[in-house]
């Protein structure tokens, strides 16, 4: 009889996106150690030399399509995020043809536009060409949040977690609790644990973290809403705040059981609460189980997790936003000199005045959701793609 194959289980600390553990270690090793490198002894080359370069790579990518491993798709149907997806309608409206990488029949994030007469190969989104020689890693929690300390932009209390246990014994009694803990570069919340309050707590965090990436970092708790800033240009151009799934005691009904109730309610468009260990050591930490009764009146949040996607709400929310955490975003954009850059904050109250509580950047995205923007649950939607192929369109125009 044939033998059934066993399943392969989701990490339930990856969330809603997955990745295999072993490519985002090596990924965090080429960011922190490797790309360093990379760049200083790129500054010894000669801009014709990278040139060179890019050319040949474009003439492998052309043999590669003779020999039939390659194809572009003129589908967006088959865009792998709708990050890409946004960027692609924007390019069809304009009249740009944009076209998917495709490799022995699998659809890629990788895409061919041909703007003003010039094929540009970009991932997901057509970003401007950075500075040449330009070193500096933004997705890099700790270096980001070094460099904003030092310009004076609110972040929290920030450190990179050491080998040795008494150096982690030592960084843990410094910051306030509770920590947060999470790998020191990666995205979309993929093992990192919050409200650890205990020393037993932060070193199993510690390892979770070590799991997709060789370094972590450890930073005070904010409290609020998550929230991420889009920045094109330099300007502030996009707002959106999302919170996590929570759940209010009645003084009858266990945890779970509320949970239940609440994803039979949810609105259109929000996708149920995965019941999940992650979920299970969040409620914990916070002194909970499934099977408690929760007080009535009493919230409880399920997840560090935050939007529509993790049976949150969400909200684009640009004309809302106090003025005054407009200048601080901008600066902070200028800061890193990128033409795009998203940042995620922690705001108690987005409509009320930046310095009258307590909030922070967390860390910053090179190559942002800008889909978050659109497909909000309520407010008006932000152009975003469109603002970015103006940069592009106007780059490639410059260079005509």
């Amino acid at each position: 009889m044939r033998k059934e194959r066993k399943r392969k289980e989701v990490c339930p600390y990856c969330g809603d996106a997955p990745v295999n553990h072993a490519f985002s270690y090596f990924g965090g090793v080429v960011s922190l150690f490797l790309d360093p490198i990379f760049e200083s002894i790129s500054l010894l080359v000669p801009k014709l030399a990278v040139r060179g370069a890019e050319k040949f790579l474009k003439g492998i990518f052309q043999i590669s399509r003779l020999l039939g491993a390659i194809r572009l798709s003129d589908d967006p149907e088959r865009a792998v995020t709708l990050r890409s997806r946004v960027a692609w309608d924007e390019a069809r409206r304009r009249g740009i043809e944009m076209r998917q990488v495709v490799v022995f029949g699998k659809p890629t994030d990788n895409f061919r536009a041909k703007v003003n007469g010039r094929h540009i190969y970009f991932n997901s989104l057509p970003l401007p060409e950075r500075p040449f020689g330009e070193k500096e890693n933004w997705d890099d929690k700790f270096f980001l949040n070094e460099q904003f300390q030092k310009m004076e932009i609110p972040v929290p209390k920030c450190a990179e977690i050491p080998a040795s246990k008494n150096g982690r014994e030592k960084i843990f009694d410094e910051l306030e609790k509770p920590i947060i803990v999470k790998p020191r570069v990666g995205s979309r919340g993929r093992h990192t644990t919050t409200n650890v309050r205990t020393f037993p707590e932060f070193e199993k965090a510690f390892k979770l973290a070590l799991v997709i990436c060789p370094k972590a970092v450890a930073e005070e708790h904010l409290f609020g809403y998550v929230c991420r800033a889009t920045c094109i240009g330099g300007k502030l151009s996009g707002f959106y705040r999302a919170e996590p799934a929570k759940v209010t005691g009645n003084g009858r009904d266990s945890i779970s059981e509320l949970i239940r109730k609440k994803d039979d309610e949810r609105p259109e468009r929000v996708e149920k609460i995965k019941l999940s260990k992650e979920l299970e050591d969040y409620i914990s930490r916070q002194g909970w189980k499934m099977e408690d009764i929760l007080p009535s009146g009493a919230d409880l949040e399920l997840s560090h997790r935050t939007g529509r996607l993790f049976g949150g709400l969400t909200r684009e929310m640009l004309d809302e936003l106090h003025p005054s955490f407009v200048p601080v975003l901008e600066k902070a954009a200028s800061v890193t000199g990128l033409a795009v850059i998203g940042f995620d904050c922690i705001i108690p109250d987005p409509e009320k005045p930046a310095e009258s509580q307590r909030w922070g950047i967390i860390e910053g995205n090179t190559l942002p959701f800008i889909d978050l923007h659109y497909y909000a649950l309520s407010g008006k939607p932000r152009n975003i793609a469109g603002l970015i192929w103006n940069i592009q369109e106007k780059e490639k125009s410059d260079h005509s």
